[in-house]
């Protein structure tokens, strides 16, 4: 049987939009050597020749290929699983039924094959380009490592959410068996950070919405983080994190003659531990949500040359107590919520720790290299934090006899025994981290992988971090460390008080716009009700939609208050997700998914509704918040401060 050139020609084309990469690596790989043969019904299969296999493998049924595929896949549930994982493309039959199957919307299909040879031969067969350009497709080879794995799966993080299964193909497994291993190992692994964020995000949208509204004064009239763009450009930045292993080498920078040479960014849990041995960072970083974060600075002096760099989802309790300069980074939901009285600015990633931020204030600032210390990401030693950090502090009324530090560290360890996992760390020596910490270090990966920086782990413990260069810090300092860093542009204290009063008259807006859609959410419940009930009565159903779609033009016309409100409401959005799914694949009679709709629908409106009361609440009081700042400011000052005070 003889190859039609035009197959593989269409098979690339399709994929070339998505996936270009992939694309030039088959044109320079070579085939695989199969025998083609056609079944009695007149499908392709295949059989493979190896150099570890004295007999030729199939590839697929020599009787019914299609059949086979069928069988492979059943596993899937299209309603439940809208994250389909096959690994191993075999002739691909299976994969075309599947893509067929799910369609794109959301949903992800994504296929791992780690042997591109055997797809090339396949590709140069088997028509399957009507699916290989579908946007929610994701092919993956042998040489995706975690980071670019997550890199690359992070836009489908809640599809895959929702539901994933793995359908792995018996033939790759025979062939593949370690690479199939070692990646379904990375896969859990991502999904597991997926959950994490998808959780946390549902937790805590109600309460990152109230700090986001609540910092509104410093966000929109204090200073931005835009004047430290490139302000430490090519100078070396110590990222400060408060891991056990931090005393090992922090005294380091207390030295004179290193410390004007770097550019000192601490974690706030650090900030007291370096205060305390006579280091004064450039930056301390907050992104915390509790209010516990604001010990942190209990009974601090003045520190006017350590400027607060924080996320504004911070709690507010933080920049109250802060004794010095703020800047808040760029907050995508204000912005939106500001609409013309927005800065733009370079925007700053969202941190999943002040670790994280820390990070991304350094490579914000231009620095290069970016050194990281008392990141274990671990338990090294069996210890949770530094000694002399804040917490410690906290716990000092229980100390006594039976009460050490010592134990106290291990007591916070054990507490989620159920989560804690055995590691190497990076002496060769076993260490426990928890599925938080790993959260945390696949995402420092993920941007390690990605930092056009030199990246350099000078931790001298905790769990080896994949993209970094491992070097003690005193080595780090010494080849590094040797020119003196420009003073970092310096950020005033008082707020713009004229740009104060346009945001209390846009909060006031948006309290009106809210009640409104409320008032328009409580009038729809009982239409819904109502058009379950009359199913049956198509007269009586057609007046029902037509008041729905009067409440619906009304709806539209409050367009941004609906925005802002469904930013809050991520648990009702995600049951909508869901119920999507199911419904696009639900086989019931007409009447029945017109049931299963309305009662979607139901649910949608009852969460937005409890929504609308969430942000009313959170608008009201940081309206609050703004006339206060208002009425006890001084003067105003000019509007035009973007950039620093010298």
């Amino acid at each position: 049987m003889h190859n039609d050139p035009s197959i593989l020609d269409g098979n690339l084309q399709a994929l070339r939009a998505t996936h270009p990469g992939l694309v030039e690596q088959l044109q320079t790989v070579g085939p695989a050597t199969l025998d083609w043969s056609t079944t009695p019904s007149g499908q392709l299969w295949a059989q493979l020749h190896t150099h570890s296999s004295p007999r030729p493998i199939a590839i697929a049924s020599r009787f019914d290929p299609i059949a086979e595929a069928r069988r492979l896949i059943e596993p899937i549930d299209y309603a439940k699983h809208a994250g389909i994982v096959l690994c191993g493309m075999g002739l691909g039959y299976h994969a075309a039924i599947v893509a067929k199957t799910m369609g794109i919307k959301g949903c992800a299909l994504v296929l791992y094959e780690p042997d591109l040879p055997l797809l090339r031969a396949v590709l140069e067969r088997v028509d399957h380009s009507s699916w290989l350009s579908m946007p929610n497709l994701l092919i993956l080879d042998g040489s995706t490592d975690r980071a670019a794995l997550l890199t690359r799966l992070e836009r489908f993080c809640t599809p895959m959410t929702l539901g994933t299964v793995i359908v792995t193909h018996p033939i790759t497994r025979q062939l593949h068996a370690p690479a199939v291993n070692a990646f379904g190992q990375m896969l859990t692994d991502v999904l597991a950070y997926f959950r994490t964020n998808v959780a946390t995000a549902l937790v805590n949208a109600s309460r990152t919405i109230r700090n986001l509204a609540m910092n509104l004064p410093h966000y929109v009239a204090g200073e931005t983080t835009q004047p430290l763009v490139n302000a430490a450009k090519g100078f070396p930045a110590v990222c400060v994190g408060a891991g056990p292993s931090l005393a090992k080498n922090i005294d380091l920078l207390a030295d004179p003659s290193i410390r004007k040479n770097v550019v000192i960014i601490s974690a706030q849990t650090t900030l007291k531990p370096l205060l305390d041995r006579g280091i004064r960072p450039d930056f301390v970083t907050a992104l915390d949500f509790h209010e516990i974060s604001r010990r942190f600075y209990d009974g601090l002096p003045r520190l006017d040359d350590v400027t607060l760099v924080a996320e504004a989802k911070v709690n507010p309790a933080v920049i109250d107590a802060y004794p010095g300069p703020i800047r808040m980074a760029p907050a995508g939901f204000l912005d939106r919520m500001l609409k013309n009285l927005a800065r733009p600015g370079t925007v700053i990633k969202d941190g999943a720790t002040v670790a994280h931020l820390s990070f991304y204030l350094a490579q914000h600032l231009g620095c290069d290299p970016i050194i990281l210390v008392g990141q274990d990401l671990g338990f090294s030693d069996g210890l949770y934090y530094c000694p002399g950090t804040a917490i410690h502090d906290v716990w000092a009324p229980e100390l006594g006899t039976f009460g050490t530090l010592e134990n106290m560290e291990w007591q916070r360890i054990v507490r989620h025994r159920n989560h804690l996992s055995r590691h190497t760390d990076v002496h060769g020596r076993p260490i426990f981290s928890d599925e938080q910490m790993i959260t945390y270090l696949k995402q420092f990966e993920r941007d390690f992988a990605s930092a056009t920086q030199r990246v350099i782990d000078a931790t001298q413990g905790g769990m080896p971090k994949e993209h970094t260069t491992r070097a003690t810090l005193a080595d780090a300092l010494h080849e590094h460390a040797t020119r003196l860093v420009p003073p970092m542009p310096q950020a005033r204290a008082a707020l713009d008080t004229s740009r104060l009063v346009a945001v209390r008259a846009l909060l006031e807006s948006h309290v009106t716009g809210i009640t409104s859609l409320r008032q328009l959410s409580q009038k729809t419940l009982p239409l819904l009700a109502q058009m379950l009930d009359a199913q049956q009565d198509e007269r009586r159903m057609e007046r029902l939609f037509s008041d729905l779609q009067k409440i619906q033009r009304d709806v539209a016309a409050l367009a941004p208050s609906f925005a802002l409100v469904n930013e809050l409401n991520t648990m009702g959005v995600f049951r909508r997700l869901r119920a999507d799914r199911a419904l696009a694949h639900a086989q019931v009679q007409p009447e029945a998914l017109q049931a299963q709709q309305l009662h979607r629908d139901i649910d949608n409106v009852t969460w937005l509704v409890q929504a609308c009361d969430e942000a009313l609440s959170i608008f009201r009081d940081a309206l609050a918040r703004v006339t206060h700042v208002i009425e006890t400011s001084p003067s105003p000052i000019a509007s035009s401060q973007q950039g620093s005070v010298a």
